[in-house]
């Protein structure tokens, strides 16, 4: 019972942080219907630039507090999901360029933004320091490290943040009216532009907020984008792509899938990285909606 425990406190932090990658496709796909597969590799970016902030890495005597680490990472993350949408995005939009357009040129931002990381810091892998040390702690029955406990905590506050933003905003609404019809939108008199780009920033935002939060479990290195934008995808499809619960509900589905079948399914622990595509492939099949379908529009 003590080791099932312990896995539902793993697999909820793991589930979270896969949440919070299908959030990130969320926030830009809603508003924009284009899936951005880059944000693997901003939440990379997030996990080398938090390290950065934490240790020497960057600046010999830096050793940031890990708040300012926290608002430096959605900052220039934000900064840098603004500009991938300015000089990426925007100039296909207004040529009207095909949807799909948009998506391939996404797909060249991932491979130059994992060149870079690896030009900048090397394929070796960086240990970032915990914010609540390396102590093992027990809540009730449940026990683990404080990062997986932060994790969570951080995770709920986010999409509670994210909630409230687009269900009780004016700024949500005109995200929701944004994806409902863009030209309807338009005639309204809401600033396409300036919504796809907000769009974009907090996308990348959140995105590095993920790479940050995992980094003290997994280390930050260039390859850790990849499998993160293949179980954040996974997530927002079984959750489903028109609801922020959804994100997270498909979290947590996938990463309890994932470290059960791990845990007690007679396979090698290589097989369960087919886990995400497993599910990815069914859900399409039979429930290319979701678990939670989106509101019907009124």
């Amino acid at each position: 019972m003590e080791d099932f425990l312990e896995l539902t406190v793993s697999a909820t932090a793991s589930g979270c942080i896969y949440a919070l990658m299908a959030l990130s496709y969320l926030i830009v796909l809603r508003p924009t219907s284009i899936i951005n597969f880059a944000i693997g590799e901003w939440a990379a970016t997030g996990a080398f630039v938090g390290v950065g902030v934490l240790t020497t890495l960057l600046w010999p005597r830096l050793d940031a507090p890990y708040p300012v680490a926290v608002a430096i990472v959605l900052v220039v993350l934000g900064l840098l999901g603004w500009a991938v949408e300015r000089l990426t995005v925007r100039p296909l939009v207004k040529r009207g360029a095909a949807v799909t357009s948009p998506i391939l040129a996404l797909l060249g931002v991932l491979v130059i933004f994992r060149e870079t990381l690896t030009l900048l810091f090397g394929a070796d892998p960086f240990p970032s320091p915990p914010p609540l040390g390396y102590r093992r702690l027990e809540i009730g029955p449940f026990a683990g490290a404080p990062q997986q406990f932060f994790i969570i905590a951080v995770t709920l506050t986010i999409f509670a943040g994210v909630w409230y933003f687009f269900e009780r905003t004016v700024w949500g609404r005109a995200f929701e009216a944004v994806a409902i019809n863009r030209r309807a939108a338009a005639l309204m008199g809401i600033n396409l532009g300036r919504v796809t780009a907000l769009a974009f920033a907090a996308g990348a935002a959140v995105a590095g907020m993920a790479g940050l939060l995992i980094s003290p479990l997994t280390s930050a290195h260039y390859m850790m984008g990849l499998p993160l934008a293949i179980q954040g995808f996974t997530a927002l499809v079984i959750g489903g792509v028109g609801r922020v619960e959804g994100a997270l509900l498909g979290g947590l589905i996938l990463a309890f899938a994932e470290q059960l079948g791990a845990r007690y399914l007679p396979i090698p622990s290589g097989l369960t990285l087919a886990f995400p595509f497993s599910l990815l492939i069914l859900f399409l099949l039979l429930r290319p909606t979701g678990l939670i379908s989106p509101r019907e529009v009124r």
